[in-house]
């Protein structure tokens, strides 16, 4: 994936902002709220698929620096932060590269109702269709992106925005414990993959098969602290990971001035010895920037 979620949202909102502003045309409201409306009764991951490789959920508000420091390069401006400013709460899939989707988000928050009422009939670049249940939503095949939305809800995906399925996505257990307070929390189903795809990249050179791995950005007065939480097949395995982290950690300390780019990233990420308590491993970085964590995220969107 080229670029990574919050790149993903922050154009898109944008976009369609830009469209709805030069837009004379509407649609009518009834015919893009309804379809949403079963949201409300949903839970926080309710309408996205399942099978994902990775589900990540984002307090929007809280986590606003973040997301502007991710939106920089070209897609800022007054009307994405007026939108930035009225999200709540994003939930987001990434789906495996042999799927028709890659991602999937749902944005809920109380939209201006110039964004419920969206007019794109007067942009040649979006069409109005209709997904495989009937209900519309908006297509943009130039951009690759699908949308539908009301006053409270945004779908936004690279195929169609309804889930295919009802089957309800539920955390794994324990996520809930392990992601109170963070700005920035997921999973990760692939069994690893993912994950090893981003230690090959920062030139960490271990394999992990979790089980379950969490992950989760936390603030720490001005910077930004990531966890994760991995839990192994079994005890002796996490204590040989942990052995071969703290291994690692030794080298990348050694090594550390001659690396940049992402690769760089390794030390803040293994800046604290990691933590074994029977098959669970824990790893906590140490202080990292705004950018360093953007990198980290860019560069793992590029490992799904």
């Amino acid at each position: 994936m080229r670029k990574s979620f919050f790149i993903f949202f922050i154009f898109f909102i944008s976009l369609v902002f830009s469209a709805c502003a030069t837009s004379s045309g509407s649609v009518k409201e009834k015919a893009v709220q309804d379809p949403l409306r079963s949201l409300d009764a949903l839970g926080e991951f309710g309408a996205l698929d399942p099978d994902a490789s990775v589900y990540i959920a984002i307090a929007a508000r809280e986590a606003r620096p973040l997301l502007d420091m991710l939106s920089r390069g070209g897609i800022t401006g007054g009307q994405t932060g007026r939108l930035l400013e009225q999200t709540n709460h994003i939930a987001a899939a990434f789906y495996p590269k042999d799927t028709e989707r890659r991602y999937l988000a749902v944005s809920q928050g109380d939209y201006p109702n110039v964004l419920a009422a969206l007019s794109l009939t007067a942009n040649t670049d979006w069409k109005k269709v209709r997904a495989w249940n009937g209900a519309p939503y908006w297509r943009s095949d130039a951009g690759a992106c699908s949308l539908a939305l009301n006053d409270s809800w945004a779908l936004i995906s690279d195929a169609e925005p309804f889930a295919h399925t009802p089957q309800t996505v539920i955390p794994p257990e324990g996520f809930d414990m392990f992601r109170q307070g963070a700005l920035v929390a997921g999973w990760i189903t692939d069994g690893g993959t993912s994950l090893n795809n981003l230690l090959y990249v920062l030139e960490i050179p271990i394999e992990l098969r979790p089980q379950t791995a969490f992950f989760a950005v936390n603030k720490i007065n001005t910077r930004y602290e990531i966890r994760a939480r991995l839990e192994i097949q079994s005890e002796e395995q996490a204590k040989g990971i942990a052995t071969l982290f703290s291994l690692a950690r030794l080298f990348i300390g050694q090594n550390s001035a001659l690396e940049n780019g992402a690769p760089a990233l390794a030390e803040p990420l293994l800046a604290n010895p990691l933590e074994q308590n029977g098959t669970v491993v824990t790893i906590r970085s140490g202080a990292m920037t705004g950018e360093e964590v953007a990198l980290l995220f860019d560069t793992f969107s590029h490992c799904l």
